[in-house]
């Protein structure tokens, strides 16, 4: 199986809580951990690997997170040839258990070339007292220290013939500087790197996640495949990673493998069960934040890991579900907008008519209105032509009570001409009872007097 950036993997469960189902005994507070059964229990770390691998894990992981040449020879009492010889026994037994799975299942399989990964567990796991969850051992360990007692058993690992390594429960900055340096004296091994955190801001040393996990990406982007958290509650996972990957042209691609939800305190134990969460439930959102490796830690088991592969997003590229997704999607709204292109058209066509109605309307109102002008136009004209009917019937009876004022002024020059030359017996004034009109007496007031 090649590790493809936009396929999805599903990693192991917790081994020690797994091989406690077959041991009959769980390691917590043994100075080797589970590394112990190694030398006593081989096959039931071998049957371990193989229950992770029927429950569809794409990678295992190698018993070896607590395991250490110096730790193997003061627990053990082995040499150190001895003791190198356990971790390489770490290797075969997790590839035999990937060659048994690949032959007792001849159907196709959701996993079937499934990986092995060394893990690497922190320097502080060896000092077995929970330095893993605090990191407060960097404040007093050189890096130089640190890395001397990590190549060993790196070098034992790839020896082996592991497909990469896990870089694991990384509590503090500096720690995880010394592995991404010495990870390039191995130019051909890959690596996943993942942190220790004590919530869901700070390493639990007390350094940024983010800022932490971006500057190990840039420090050895070729061998890295990813980074990311492991062994801390599953419902800070998403506040850890979420952002980190905004505005990156190469978005960083990221792991985890959260614990059951529980707390471990070195004098008590495992606590708080009652805030246990199913990590299943967290997948999809995961995905969408960038998650590309998933699988479980402390206190999760085979079951947990089966619930995982169910969800059919896992075996199939994650680029090929996006395009599905998106086709799904684009069909669904192109449906959505025919539909609202139908209501559309109705609505406009509607509308039309509704337009054509109101001009219509308009139209007879404005055919209503120019009557009424034209009928308004008819009657001042009546008007005018009656007022000037009136004006021509008032002179006209003004005519005809009074006669020409021309032939009344000839009349009264020859009334004058007589009464000068004769004796006339009629006084002037029988002519009182003649009323010449405005206009007539305007014409005599301009000559002559009376």
């Amino acid at each position: 199986m090649e590790l493809n950036e936009n396929k999805v993997f599903v990693l192991d469960g917790g081994f020690s809580s797994q091989i406690s189902c077959h041991v009959g005994t769980n390691a917590d507070g043994d100075p080797l951990w589970s590394a112990r059964f190694l030398k006593t229990n081989p096959e039931d770390v071998y049957r371990t690997h193989l229950d992770y691998l029927r429950a569809g894990a794409d990678v295992i992981s190698t018993n070896t997170y607590q395991a250490s040449v110096g730790g193997f020879v003061e627990h053990l009492g082995v040499a150190t040839e001895e003791a190198t010889e356990l971790i390489r026994l770490a290797v075969e037994l997790a590839r035999r258990a990937c060659d048994t799975y690949l032959e007792q299942n001849s159907q196709p399989l959701l996993n079937p070339t499934p990986l092995v990964a060394g893990s690497v567990g922190p320097y502080g796991a060896h000092l077995n007292d929970g330095s893993e969850y605090r990191g407060n051992y960097a404040d007093k360990v050189s890096s130089e220290t640190m890395r001397e007692w990590h190549i060993p058993r790196i070098n034992t690992l790839l020896e082996a013939g592991v497909d990469l390594l896990a870089l694991e429960t990384i509590p503090c900055l500096k720690e995880a500087q010394v592995l991404v340096e010495l990870l390039k004296e191995y130019p051909k091994a890959k690596a996943w790197l993942s942190f220790s955190c004590k919530d869901d801001k700070k390493l639990a040393h007390g350094e940024d996640f983010q800022t932490a996990a971006v500057q190990c990406w840039q420090a050895n982007p070729t061998q890295l495949i990813a980074v990311g958290v492991n062994c801390c509650p599953p419902n800070i996972v998403s506040n850890l990673v979420k952002g980190i990957n905004e505005g990156r042209k190469q978005p960083i691609p990221f792991v985890t493998y959260p614990n059951s939800g529980e707390r471990y305190i070195p004098d008590m134990g495992w606590t708080d069960k009652d805030k246990s969460e199913s990590i299943d439930k967290f997948v999809h959102e995961w995905l969408k934040l960038g998650v590309r490796y998933i699988g479980g830690c402390c206190r999760t088991y085979q079951n947990d890991i089966s619930q995982i592969r169910k969800l059919k997003i896992f075996g199939i590229s994650l680029r090929k579900k996006e395009k599905a997704d998106e086709v799904k999607m684009l069909t669904n709204e192109n449906a959505q907008l025919k539909n609202i292109n139908l209501e559309l058209t109705s609505e406009t066509m509607r509308m039309k008519k509704r337009i054509c109605e109101l001009q219509q309307e308009k139209f007879s109102d404005y055919l209503t209105l120019m009557r009424e002008r034209d009928g308004r136009y008819t009657l001042y004209h009546q008007k005018l032509q009656l007022e000037e009917r009136v004006k021509q019937l008032t002179r006209n009876v003004a005519g005809a009570r009074h006669e020409d004022p021309l032939l009344l002024r000839v009349a009264l020059d020859r009334c004058r001409s007589v009464a000068r030359h004769t004796r006339c017996t009629t006084p002037l004034h029988c002519f009182a009872h003649f009323e010449p009109s405005a206009s007539a007496l305007r014409l005599l007031s301009g000559n002559q007097e009376i």
